[in-house]
């Protein structure tokens, strides 16, 4: 097959019929990977990046400190659960220390001025790996900036390099996206060779003053298109606001990835209850996908990807999960952000307001599938050239799978679904077999899957 069908969306589907598009929300780690635990931090916030590389996770994340400003840290583990804060002794913290993780202040890389400065800097640090980009760039970061000192001119997304993503040279002197909020997500998109951004803005919508979200894209990460709605909040967004003025539904922003053949977002999704104060509320995630960066679709019937926890929990005010989705195998994860509070600062028990980092994990391709019940679903594929062997993504454990080739129209001899050999099992790697010894045509084929008790997800 030249890429997977992946059944997320409906890209890879001629037809179908009885089968529902359900989402798997993430399976949390029991627990936060991450405390604030040292003297510097206060409340972490997953405003920053997870890359594997090798066999090393590294973090780059920030907490809003004792200061009560952002401060950028980094970690680094070598299971993803267990993480080290390596003294850097690069840039003191606000009681003068410089033994601490500490890996960016900006004021410093356009001043003699090396203590922290009391302002909020470099928020949402997107560390991209860009080798392509060549020497001096092997990390391209682009972070917001409130430009409220005398070392950036205005408001806005500025860039910086590094080589080891520890050391840091400052980018051009002004913003390469003016403007906009404080909240974007990038990244870069080798399928396309393009780097793909999605931005916060505030949009008048139905009458109320909403963050948004806006796609951009760039070859080169300095010059970026005019940033554009991705999509907003249309009346089912806001249906559990029951009527209530005060009660409506904002995006907060939205991480997106590469995922084979699609984009993914993973929406920010802040049910506000405090009408155009505009503060209050709780926030999960959302899940979404595109095909271009540009034209984005929700997926099923918006159930949260990632929920949050019960009544008292570390992360029952609020969830995001940043720029951090990793396939590690047969396996995916998502590194978050988890509140105890709401955005207003309101908690469950009155106890003081907390943030942590935790993880949440997927199995291949199942962020979300396509179900049937006993009434047998079917759905049919777009043409499509097959390799050697054709391997599905199918929990048929309690009923059954099976799989047509067909050509115009007609079975291909002997691939019939009534030919197939019953996927009966739970797995992310069935090989589809057929009764008789039959070898996969060597041309385009339309692909049939009927399902039964059962749900799909994928074809390789």
């Amino acid at each position: 097959m030249n890429e997977s069908a992946l059944f997320i969306d409906d890209h890879d589907i001629a037809a179908s019929s009885s089968l529902t598009r359900v989402i798997h929300p993430g399976r949390k780690h029991p627990k936060p990977v991450m405390l604030a635990d040292r003297p510097w931090e206060h409340t972490l916030l997953i405003g920053g990046t997870v890359l594997k590389e090798g066999e090393l996770y590294r973090m780059w994340y920030e907490s809003y400190s004792k200061a009560t400003q952002y401060i950028n840290l980094y970690a680094e583990s070598d299971d993803g659960l267990n993480w080290r804060k390596p003294t850097l002794g690069m840039f003191p913290d606000f009681d003068g220390n410089l033994d601490n993780n500490i890996y960016l202040n900006r004021v410093s890389m356009r001043s003699a001025e090396r203590a922290p400065q009391l302002v909020s800097q470099d928020h949402n640090q997107n560390v991209l790996h860009t080798p392509h980009l060549g020497p001096g760039k092997k990390y391209t970061m682009l972070a917001y900036e409130y430009a409220r000192t005398v070392y950036g001119p205005y408001d806005g997304y500025y860039v910086a390099y590094s080589d080891d993503g520890i050391h840091w040279t400052d980018g051009p002197p002004e913003p390469v996206i003016p403007g906009h909020a404080d909240v974007g997500w990038f990244t870069y998109d080798e399928h396309d060779g393009m780097f793909r951004g999605i931005v916060k803005t505030f949009l008048n919508i139905r009458g109320y003053h909403r963050r948004s979200v806006l796609w951009t894209e760039s070859k080169d990460a300095l010059d970026w298109s005019m940033p554009r709605p991705a999509f907003i909040p249309d009346e089912a967004d806001d249906a559990w606001g029951e009527g209530d003025p005060d009660r409506y539904t904002q995006f907060y922003g939205m991480p997106i990835f590469r995922y084979g053949p699609v984009l993914i977002g993973f929406v920010q999704d802040f049910r506000s209850t405090d009408g155009n104060l505009s503060t209050e509320g709780h926030m999960d995630v959302q899940l979404v996908t595109s095909r271009d960066g540009r034209t984005w679709e929700r997926t099923g019937d918006r159930t949260p990807v990632l929920g949050l926890g019960a009544e008292g929990a570390w992360d029952w005010g609020m969830a995001a999960i940043g720029n951090s989705f990793i396939e590690n195998g047969y396996e995916l994860r998502a590194y978050y952000g988890g509140w105890n509070a709401t955005h207003g600062g309101a908690t469950f028990d009155g106890s003081e307001v907390a943030g942590a980092l935790g993880m949440a994990t997927w199995q291949r391709d199942r962020l979300a599938g396509l179900q049937a019940g006993s009434v047998v679903g079917k759905l049919h594929t777009t043409p499509r050239t097959i390799g050697p062997e054709l391997h599905l993504n199918a929990d048929a454990s309690g009923g059954s799978v099976a799989v047509g080739l067909y050509i115009d129209g007609r079975p291909v001899p002997g691939m019939d679904v009534s030919d197939c050999v019953p996927i009966t099992t739970d797995s992310l790697d069935h090989t589809v077999t057929w009764r008789s010894d039959v070898t996969l045509p060597e041309k385009s084929v339309e692909i049939v899957i009927q399902v039964t008790n059962a749900e799909v997800f994928s074809l390789r």
